[in-house]
């Protein structure tokens, strides 16, 4: 799975598009932690493509979601597609959705 990246001065946009499995899952941290390195203030996990989002792709955006807000920067799921944001409203965290 290819990842695209969008940077705009701080924010990063990442697009995600088919399945997050376990392997795209590892790819995204990647990509996260890399941004977060890079002095991102802003990271929009963008969505709309994306067809399935497994647990460790939940864990993932869980866990940067946390880290960041921890220091006043930001992280959303932006634009999730009605599967994916089912997955995510299945959490109980809804918070990580841009509205």
């Amino acid at each position: 799975m290819d990842i695209e990246k969008k940077v705009t001065g701080d924010n990063w946009e990442l697009l995600m598009t088919g399945r997050i499995d376990g392997l795209a899952a590892n790819q995204l941290e990647v990509e996260i932690l890399a941004a977060m390195r890079a002095g991102a203030k802003a990271v929009f996990v963008n969505l709309a493509n994306a067809t399935f989002l497994c647990s460790a792709g939940i864990r993932v955006l869980l866990q940067y979601y946390r880290q960041m807000k921890g220091k006043g920067l930001v992280f959303l799921v932006t634009r999730p597609s009605p599967d994916v944001a089912a997955s995510l409203e299945m959490t109980g965290f809804p918070e990580l959705i841009e509205k």
